[in-house]
């Protein structure tokens, strides 16, 4: 069985991040969000995979699907929004079922196991997976359980539609209304385990703190750390990345590869730090995702912060929290969205909720 995975939308909610970037290439804990998906479905026994993507994400996301040893092609989106999508990916597709999963949900493997699972044991042409929200209801698709058929709704339901399903490979028009006059042949189950989609800025910060939760200390024998640094429980160090002198990482926390943390810099509390990143001197990060390649001028404080690729933060940088209004979180709190490659010139203090 074939998966098409959808990582061509416009990514409105985190925008103006994704004006240049494709969401589903935001990396969290050394990996792409995509390929979260990806490696779920291998495991289910998925291993041919379509992707439809936008010219802006096709490099990335074709580098990062080759690392994972499944066979694959990319499409790039014509028809417009996510039926249009669907559609462009079902032209492509073989066999009498597909897998179809949007490529911005971050879940546990087993997730993707239970689908395929639930398909191969029940014989059902369509699977629909649900899962229980409670913050920004309006913001997913929804579905309600009457004798014990699931219909699709806009309102008046906690139960959000969980981003992959099992179909037949066939045509339709519009692709919620295609499920409703399929319920009566279609099989459910509710996932209340681990579960997120990424569409705001909260959401990448809630990831890391669900994908870091319960995580051991893995710390690279390829990694320089100085016998002053102090490593708390909880923290993930990769590979070649340098911990200065006097710097403490208080788990949870990710410190990817080639990243460099500077003397006394404290980095703590659900905070992921991608590739080859540089945390400059006397730096606190808190529940903050710094992406591949930023620079973080020393002396900064960043909180629920989101900082892109490439981006440049000056020195004496500092990111106010609280309050903000957020679609998702379960606290008011959200420091800055800043995209990649911008730059923020020293000394600046972002008010709560910055978007730049």
């Amino acid at each position: 069985m074939q998966a098409i995975i959808l990582a061509g939308g416009k990514g409105e909610g985190l925008l103006p991040y994704t004006e240049k970037y494709q969401k589903e290439t935001i990396s969290i804990l050394g990996n792409l969000i995509i390929s979260y998906s990806i490696k779920g479905l291998k495991r289910a026994g998925i291993n041919d995979f379509i992707i439809v993507t936008s010219e802006k994400g096709k490099s990335k996301i074709e580098e990062e699907i080759e690392k994972l040893n499944v066979s694959f092609e990319i499409i790039i989106q014509k028809r417009e929004g996510i039926n249009g999508a669907i559609k462009d990916g079902l032209e492509k597709a073989s066999g009498n079922n597909v897998v179809l999963a949007f490529g911005d949900i971050i879940a546990p493997e087993d997730f993707y196991v239970s689908l395929v699972n639930t398909h191969l044991t029940t014989g059902a042409d369509y699977v629909i997976p649900l899962v229980p929200v409670s913050e920004g209801v309006n913001t997913y698709g929804l579905a309600k359980i009457e004798k014990d058929k699931i219909e699709i709704v806009k309102t008046g339901s906690t139960l959000a539609l969980a981003g992959a399903y099992i179909i037949r490979n066939e045509m339709f028009d519009d692709f919620l209304e295609y499920l409703n006059t399929r319920k009566e042949m279609l099989k459910y189950f509710v996932w209340s385990e681990k579960w997120i989609d990424i569409g705001y800025p909260e959401d990448l910060i809630n990831a890391i703190e669900m994908l870091l939760d319960e995580k051991k200390s893995i710390i690279s024998e390829k990694a320089e750390i100085s016998k002053t640094a102090i490593i708390g429980k909880g923290v993930i160090i990769d590979d070649y990345a340098v911990i200065d002198d006097y710097a403490v990482i208080k788990g949870p926390a990710y410190i990817g590869k080639e990243v460099f943390v500077g003397n006394f810099s404290l980095i703590r509390d659900a905070t992921s730090i991608e590739r080859g990143a540089k945390i400059g001197a006397y730096c606190e990060l808190t529940h903050t995702l710094v992406e591949p390649e930023a620079e973080i001028g020393s002396k900064s404080y960043l909180s629920y912060t989101v900082v892109g690729e490439k981006a440049k933060i000056g020195a004496s940088v500092i990111s106010s929290s609280f309050p903000a209004r957020v679609v998702r979180g379960k606290v008011n709190k959200l420091g800055a969205l800043i995209s990649p490659e911008a730059e923020i010139r020293h000394g600046e203090i972002l008010k709560p909720g910055t978007k730049i």
